[in-house]
């Protein structure tokens, strides 16, 4: 999707409202993509790290989406019960006002400085922390599929059991069942959760490139992306097209090539590129 200068309907009005909640006010919601509307969306990408064309594409797109489902999500710690969808609607409007209101704040459905750091004062959910999305968990459940009992990994060099859960010393595992299975999964992702956010502090993600992160974390090691051209890359803000080759340097086990591998970083750049989660069984 692209929406520039020209463009107009239902979704240039969502990206007027989330504009203007964030505190980039285009100056009326008009439905229409005009000079100011451009101006405010080339102020928030400058300051979200992003291309600074004043462009909607996906990449802005999902960048205005997520920044409001985490006030989204912050507002219903209060309280209050609204549905995460990302888009600044009368009622997360109209919420946002009731929480500033509580919080003898200035009323004016924005959130500027104040309203963030008390809004997110008592919250797990930052505008640039996250934790992993369902959608995450179960991509990267589908991606090391469930074994009952213990196996050995593609590396030949570990035990694994589960969702791909390295078994330590400490441990001696018969079978799971796959609900103990996924239980096991979210608790070993917490850990590269926590690494993915120190890494990343400072940058501007979206939901699908933090997860696209952890599931490469992983897969690969949390050092491995530490110390990766791909994060270095993304701090740089590269292209995205170098993003990819970042992402497909990693396909290799062993000193070979691994189909599966291939397709696993594929699909990881393409959630981290256009939120998509399918899982694509494409060859080399």
């Amino acid at each position: 999707m692209i929406y520039s200068k020209g463009s107009n309907g239902t979704r240039v009005g969502i990206i007027q409202n989330n504009l203007k909640m964030l505190g980039y006010d285009p100056l009326g919601i008009d439905y229409i993509y005009g000079e100011n509307t451009e101006t405010a969306v080339k102020n928030f990408q400058s300051e979200n790290s992003l291309v600074c064309d004043g462009i909607v594409g996906d990449y802005t797109w999902n960048t205005l989406i997520d920044k409001i489902k985490n006030i989204q999500a912050a507002l219903n710690s209060y309280g209050f019960d609204l549905a995460v969808d990302g888009i600044a609607g009368i009622d997360t409007y109209n919420c946002l006002l009731r929480f500033q209101e509580e919080h003898n704040l200035t009323a004016d459905g924005i959130v500027g400085p104040e309203t963030k750091n008390a809004l997110f004062k008592n919250n797990n959910n930052s505008l640039t922390d996250f934790d992993i999305s369902e959608k995450g968990i179960n991509f990267i459940a589908d991606y090391e599929r469930f074994y009952a009992k213990p196996y050995r990994g593609l590396d030949s060099q570990n035990q694994t059991v589960g969702y791909g859960h390295v078994i330590t010393s400490s441990e001696n595992f018969e079978s799971l069942t796959e609900t103990e299975a996924k239980a096991l999964l979210k608790k070993d992702l917490q850990s590269f959760v926590d690494s993915v956010n120190t890494m990343v502090s400072g940058l501007n993600l979206t939901q699908c490139q933090f997860d696209a992160l952890v599931s490469f974390a992983y897969n690969c090691g949390a050092n491995a992306l530490k110390f990766s051209t791909l994060l270095k890359d993304i701090r740089a803000n590269v292209p995205m097209e170098k993003i990819k080759e970042d992402f497909l340097m990693w396909c290799n086990c062993n000193g070979k090539r691994a189909l599966g591998l291939y397709r696993r970083r594929y699909d990881e750049f393409e959630m981290y590129k256009d939120a998509d989660y399918t899982r694509t069984y494409r060859d080399f």
